[in-house]
């Protein structure tokens, strides 16, 4: 906290304190708060007041003198983060690969807002930590509980594979003993924009949501979901990342004659036959992932 945010803090204290100890006997009055010393702990203000103590008075100034003594104490969910303390640790990690930055901030996100909605709800509901290592994300936080909640939001909108261990930290007198869970949260190999495998077909990942992948097939010429609880989950396996799709300029395209394309960046020329590209294509570029021989026109 800045020293003007500790003033400011101090300052509203102070107020809500006289409030409570001043008992106006008429509201036709106006107060204001003179600091006349200030020590580390002892404040000296005086109080000069204005008003009238009966209608039929003239108005007058009264002054009072006023010592405040300052008593620093650390909140509870404070006093736990400066001590170290936490139930829980949520390691993200993802599938033979790294986390993409837009995963990482969208996964931050999450915990955040997630804290801040139980936020008053639970003593121990903040992060004490988030540490970025080569492996993923790891992130410390103050409530088993917690620590379950932000894990089932990220385990629902990454469709990720999760797993629990308990370790136990300490038993209390009446025999209760306390538990530090450590929750794994592994996203799968593939991404957004990702080339996948779903039941034999070459497809593309368009979006990963709560229950399910939508793809777009590139044989098939058409989008589709696979849920979690479908049989084709259990087809789905990765193909190439996003960036394996190459970008060609069309050099020739004529009726009853292949399409002539050339490599944007190595300017090779190649000649498609399959007319389910060339029927397809509209403008002058296209992109195109080639798997294990076949070349499959992969919509912009």
């Amino acid at each position: 906290m800045s020293s003007s945010d500790f003033d400011m803090q101090r300052e509203e204290q102070i107020g809500t304190l006289l409030d409570q100890e001043i008992k106006p006997l008429t509201n036709d009055l106006s107060m204001e708060i003179i600091e006349e010393n200030r020590l580390d702990r002892v404040l000296h203000l005086r109080l000069h007041i204005t008003g009238k103590s009966a209608p039929e008075l003239e108005e007058h100034i009264e002054e009072y003198p006023v010592e405040v003594r300052v008593h620093y104490a650390t909140c509870d969910m404070c006093g736990m983060m400066s001590g170290g303390y936490y139930e829980g640790t949520l390691q993200i990690r993802a599938d033979e690969r790294s986390l993409t930055e837009k995963e990482q901030d969208q996964i931050v996100a999450i915990a955040r807002e997630r804290t801040v909605a139980e936020y008053g709800k639970d003593t121990r509901a903040f992060i004490l930590q988030i540490d970025e290592t080569k492996f993923g994300l790891d992130l410390f936080i103050g409530s088993n509980l917690l620590c379950r909640r932000i894990a089932d939001e990220i385990e629902g909108q990454f469709l990720a594979e999760r797993k629990e261990n308990y370790k136990l930290i300490t038993q209390d007198r009446g025999g209760k003993k306390k538990y530090r869970i450590t929750i794994l949260l592994r996203l799968p190999r593939y991404t957004v924009g990702d080339f996948v495998e779903v039941f034999g077909n070459p497809c593309q990942v368009l979006n990963l949501a709560k229950g399910g992948v939508t793809c777009y097939d590139l044989v098939a010429n058409q989008r589709f979901t696979v849920s979690m609880k479908s049989s084709k989950w259990r087809t789905i396996e990765f193909l190439a990342k996003e960036d394996a799709k190459r970008k060609f300029s069309i050099v020739s395209s004529a009726y009853g004659q292949p399409l002539q394309v050339m490599d944007s960046e190595t300017f090779e020329i190649k000649e498609i036959y399959d007319e389910s590209i060339t029927s397809s294509i509209s403008g002058d570029t296209l992109y195109l992932l080639e798997i294990d021989g076949r070349i499959y026109h992969v919509p912009d």
